[in-house]
């Protein structure tokens, strides 16, 4: 009886471990613009504005309201910490 109840827990534990990167980071910027004319251009706007702040795009997504809201998330480069004194 014991046996069976241990697979799935072992089983979690394992498959839990299969998990990459976080998708969200607490320092990562949202881009949301709402487009009135050609989405792509709009998108474009949001990942140059990623790239002015040196970061990285982690998701895009056009979300579909009274008007397509174009959503961007930047990770910017990890902060250097000061030099040890």
């Amino acid at each position: 009886m014991l046996r069976h109840f241990m697979l799935p827990v072992v089983a979690v534990v394992a498959l839990s471990g299969c998990a990459s990167k976080a998708i969200y980071d607490q320092n990562d910027i949202h881009f949301i613009l709402p487009c009135k004319t050609d989405t792509a251009a709009c998108m474009k706007k949001m990942e140059q504005s990623c790239a002015q702040e040196k970061g990285q795009v982690m998701s895009r997504d056009i979300v579909q309201e009274e008007l397509p809201v174009v959503q961007v998330i930047c990770r910017p480069p990890p902060k250097q910490k000061p030099p040890a004194e």
